[in-house]
């Protein structure tokens, strides 16, 4: 996540859809745990189909999480994130 960005390209894209102090480029997302530290990884949706997850820092682990709605409206991506964070910042994980 440290990496040079490569000349004319642009990741404004990935702003839109990446919850709020996140980082995202070369198709890998950083997003902030609850807990301290971040998870890092892809996720994707189609219509009726979420997916988030990745690997956490700090040897907390590896989650995916899969719903079977879209999660790119209303409040729905934040219970997504929330259920990622739940699973690599739940007991036993901190």
């Amino acid at each position: 996540m440290s990496g040079k960005r490569a000349g004319g390209t642009s990741d404004a894209g990935g702003r839109d859809v990446c919850p709020a102090g996140s980082r995202y480029g070369y198709g890998v997302a950083s997003i902030p745990l609850g807990c301290g530290g971040a998870h890092r990884g892809h996720g994707g949706d189609l219509p009726g189909d979420s997916v988030s997850g990745g690997r956490a820092t700090g040897g907390r682990g590896t989650v995916t999480v899969r719903t079977t709605t879209w999660a790119g409206e209303d409040d729905r991506l934040d219970h997504l994130q929330g259920s990622v964070d739940a699973a690599l910042c739940g007991e036993g994980h901190r």
